[in-house]
């Protein structure tokens, strides 16, 4: 709930909310000010960009306690959000109340059905791991400590998105606490047009405790049933070059692939460029792919499988909280080569003029793309879907001082790889931005009504955000 109450909400009326919540609470429910010794470490996020104080940290232990912390807020008009991860820039709040799910989670894996149950604040590795331990998979997103559901409700770009579709396109089910604090089931069967708008907009229209998800066999990787990882590097003056070739062997799409390619400064190499390729097939298979990139004499490369619960390791270092980072997305029509030599060169100014932002990485994100006989035939509100390519901007740095100016190359990275794009074809992605026009996060002027509509019935008053109002 984020509105104008949060700046004038008084330290007695607080105190007095909390004293109310102790009873109508778990005893497993954990409910910490400023003055316990465990808030600082609860109020940690993954990036201390616009990082918040708030009066209670309240960590429920089962449903029933997010559906009382809900009714109370709402009854006592105390701004509140929750969070899982902490990555999120929504995750936090000023003199309001956090409902920080990471002491309630679940994960129930239906083999024979292919569905697992998510509940509360599981984090990505977590799905990881129960799944690989019963030879499913589904879609993921790379950053081990990512909230689950969060990922899931807002979209969900992913690896496997070229053989399964987005994560929202696998939701089955969802258990919402809404604005009236009751707990409502969206399906296909029961609120379906709520199961609609929670598929790609579930942050605007209530707290999601629990998602049922459908799982798949391993098999449809390929014949292994792993990935193939491959990591190629090369020098920066040959961006364009490269980019060029690897836009050849993502258009082709006579196999599902997808990756990453990365601006980015290595501790033992310097500057360099990147192409982090994942494909779905055996090793030749990959080599043979990925053969055109490979004749281009880089500096090294190396492949290796990987399990489905191993899916983001390669990518734990971008994990820890703490020090400012953030990270944008924005949708791409295609890969220009000419464009992604501009970007590596703002790259190279970025960390040549501000020290201390040698981790910075800007990425050309692709997946090829998903069979429309599949998983596109699911109905969503994500409005994004047909969007294969993306602009992924990680700026990381430690001074403070240095958030505008960082921000800038954030912005010009954006107009550098948009520059041969109407701006009424802009996109940004639902996840990483709520500031940016409605019209480029939900590119479907009759699903964005709808959503209106939905809000309207579900959250007339803007409890859980104001968005769609």
């Amino acid at each position: 709930m984020l509105s104008s109450i949060t700046q004038y909400f008084s330290a007695s009326s607080m105190e007095t909310f909390i004293s109310n919540l102790r009873p109508k609470l778990s005893d497993s429910a954990r409910i910490l000010t400023p003055s316990d010794p465990d808030f600082i470490a609860a109020n940690e996020r993954w990036t201390d960009i616009d990082r918040k104080i708030p009066a209670v940290i309240v960590q429920p232990a089962c449903e029933n306690d997010i559906v009382k912390l809900v009714q109370a807020a709402h009854a006592a008009k105390v701004p509140f959000i929750p969070t899982t991860g902490g990555h999120s820039s929504w995750s936090t709040i000023h003199n309001g109340m956090v409902i920080d799910l990471s002491h309630f989670k679940d994960v129930a894996v239906d083999t024979n059905q292919h569905l697992v149950t998510v509940r509360g604040g599981v984090l990505m590795k977590e799905l990881q791991i129960a799944l690989g331990e019963k030879n499913q998979f589904t879609t993921v997103a790379n950053g081990s400590t990512v909230g689950v559901i969060p990922y899931m409700i807002g979209g969900g770009i992913s690896s496997y998105t070229p053989l399964i579709g987005y994560a929202c396109e696998n939701i089955l089910s969802a258990r919402i606490v809404v604005a009236s604090g009751d707990i409502v089931v969206a399906s296909e069967a029961e609120n379906s047009d709520l199961l609609w708008a929670i598929r790609g907009a579930g942050q605007f229209f209530g707290l999601v405790t629990e998602l049922v998800l459908r799982t798949h066999d391993p098999s449809l990787m390929g014949p292994d049933g792993v990935r193939q990882l491959g990591n190629i590097f090369f020098p920066p003056e040959r961006a364009s070059e490269v980019c060029s070739v690897l836009r050849d062997v993502v258009s082709a799409n006579d196999h599902a692939s997808a990756g990453h390619f990365m601006a980015m400064n290595d501790p033992s190499k310097g500057r360099i460029l990147m192409v982090a390729a994942q494909y779905f097939g055996t090793g030749p298979e990959l080599q043979a792919t990925y053969q055109p990139v490979i004749d281009l004499d880089p500096l090294n490369h190396f492949h290796e499988p990987s399990t489905f619960e191993k899916h983001s390791d390669h990518l734990a270092w971008m994990c820890p909280k703490g020090e400012f980072k953030r990270f944008s997305q924005t949708g791409l029509a295609s890969i220009n080569p000419e464009n992604f030599g501009r970007l590596v060169d703002l790259h190279r100014e970025l960390l040549e003029t501000l020290p201390g932002t040698e981790r910075s990485v800007f990425t050309i994100e692709w997946h090829t793309k998903t069979p429309s006989d599949g998983p596109r035939k699911t109905k969503t509100s994500f409005g994004l879907k047909n969007i294969d390519t993306w602009l992924n901007i990680l700026t990381w740095y430690t001074d403070p001082a240095l958030h505008e100016k960082v921000l800038q190359f954030d912005k010009r990275a954006q107009e550098i790889m948009r520059s041969d794009t109407e701006e009424n074809a802009f996109v940004s992605y639902t996840n990483t931005s709520r500031s940016d026009p409605i019209e480029h996060r939900y590119k479907d002027a009759a699903a964005v009504r709808k959503l209106k509509e939905l809000k309207q019935i579900w959250d007339s008053e803007g409890c859980f955000t104001e968005e769609f109002l």
